[in-house]
Order: structure tokens, then C-alpha cells, then sequence
């Protein structure tokens, strides 16, 4: 499994907002700003599915571009089959209200122009589902008082990769770390914070659960210097990791 990080932070850092590509066809998030980052690295219409955690800016801004590109030119660019969009309840209905901000109300904002060559899939937690050659599961995660999900991609060779999206510390998270073999974890703060893991909780889950090997994203500026200095795997902008 190869996993391509987009970027690794968050909203207030001159590093990129947290996004991923798994084997060049899976994208996790769609941040602002991730566009134009990907289109560089490979092309768009590769990308076959694409899950969403949650509906804030540094991970959802950006799938506007990319579903109006879809809606546009994927027919032209010789894809035939539909994007996949995996999210929690609501995405199809944000991404309306987006475009219409956007856009100022064209035909594209609709649900039926949006529909026409997407499919939105709306998923909670605890759904188990096959999509394209991996297993896949649903978590809820703990993001305070914003709903968010992260997600479980398990191959054919039984290797699993979790994406923990925006959380702090909480029982799915646990459970989601005792499957995987690899997590991209959140480690935004290093200090204690109300809806994201900080430096010292990080850290004991990787205490805690030595069979998983553990990368923290969405990392202020000094989480991720303490990352790098405390050997805790860091990652940065552009890199791509081979499993």
C-alpha cells in the first residue's frame, strides 16, 4: 500500500492542510487548496473515491473544485464511471450550499447536476463495506462539537491503514489503532486541547499499541518539532510512504 501525503498540518501553518492518496486512486480530504497540489503530483481523474471526515475548511473546502472539474470534463478526459464520494450525512447537501456560495446559483449547484456523475454515499459509524479491493470501515471520532469520522482501509493482503481525521482522545480512536498495522493519527496540539490529541497523548497511544505504527498529522508548527526531535515519525508535505 502506498500512501501520499498532500500535506500534514492544519489551518493556521504555512505547511499544507492534512489530505492523503492511497495507491493513487483512494483521496482522504479535501482541504483548501489541495487541488491544485494534487493536480501537480498526478492527474485528477485518477482518483476514483474519495472520503470525507468532516465538513471544516482544512478538509472539505476543496471538493467543489474538484466535483464541478468531475462534472465538467471527466467524460471528455475518457472516465466513464462515476466518482465515489464517501462522507458522513449531509455532504451532498454542504456541497449545494457551497456551490451556491461559490457559483451564485448556476445549474451546478443543483443535486441533480452534481448527481450526474457522482455518487454520494452517505456512511456512519460501525458501516463495513467493499470499495475498490479494500475493506472499509467507518469510526466516529471525538472532534468535540463538530461530527467527524475516520476511516479503515484493509487489503487483500490483510494489511489495514487508518486514517484518524480530526479527533482526540476516545474509545473508537483505541479501537481503530488495535486493528490497523499503520495510522496517520492526529497530533495537532502539545498541549491539552478540547477536540484534537496533543504531543503527550500521542504518544502514549504509541505506547500502547506497539503493533501499529503511528505518523502524526495535522500537526501545529510545535507538534511538529516535537515530532522530529522525540523520533515519533515525522512526516511532511509531499512524501510518499511504501507498506
Amino acid at each position: 500500500m502506498k500512501v501520499y501525503l498532500v500535506g500534514t498540518s492544519c489551518t493556521w501553518f504555512e505547511r499544507n492542510n492534512t489530505s492523503f492518496i492511497l495507491d493513487d486512486k483512494i483521496l482522504f480530504d479535501v482541504p483548501d487548496g489541495a487541488y491544485k497540489l494534487i493536480i501537480r503530483k498526478m492527474n485528477i481523474f485518477d482518483v476514483k473515491s474519495i472520503y470525507i471526515s468532516h465538513f471544516h475548511s482544512d478538509h472539505f473546502t476543496d471538493m467543489q473544485v474538484i466535483a464541478t472539474r468531475f462534472m465538467r470534463e471527466s467524460e471528455k478526459n475518457g472516465v466513464t464511471e462515476k466518482l465515489n464520494i464517501y462522507g458522513p450525512k449531509g455532504t451532498l447537501d454542504h456541497l449545494v450550499e457551497f456551490n451556491k456560495v461559490v457559483f451564485g446559483g448556476c445549474d451546478e449547484c443543483s443535486k441533480e447536476s452534481l448527481t450526474k456523475r457522482i455518487n454520494f454515499i452517505e456512511v456512519e459509524d460501525g458501516d463495513e463495506f467493499e470499495d475498490l479491493g479494500y475493506k472499509v470501515k467507518v469510526f466516529e471520532m471525538d472532534h468535540g462539537k463538530v461530527y467527524c469520522q475516520g476511516y479503515t482501509f484493509t487489503d487483500k493482503n490483510g494489511q489495514t491503514i487508518g486514517f484518524t481525521a480530526d479527533t482526540k482522545d476516545c474509545d473508537n480512536l483505541h479501537k481503530m489503532l488495535e486493528i490497523s498495522d499503520v495510522a496517520f493519527v492526529d497530533m495537532a496540539a502539545t498541549e491539552p486541547h478540547h477536540s484534537h490529541l496533543d504531543t503527550e497523548a500521542f504518544v502514549q497511544l504509541t505506547q500502547k499499541y506497539k503493533n501499529c505504527k503511528m505518523y502524526p498529522v495535522h500537526t501545529s508548527d510545535s507538534a511538529q518539532e516535537f515530532a522530529e526531535k522525540n523520533g515519533l515519525n515525522a512526516v511532511y508535505d509531499g512524501q510518499e510512504l511504501n507498506f
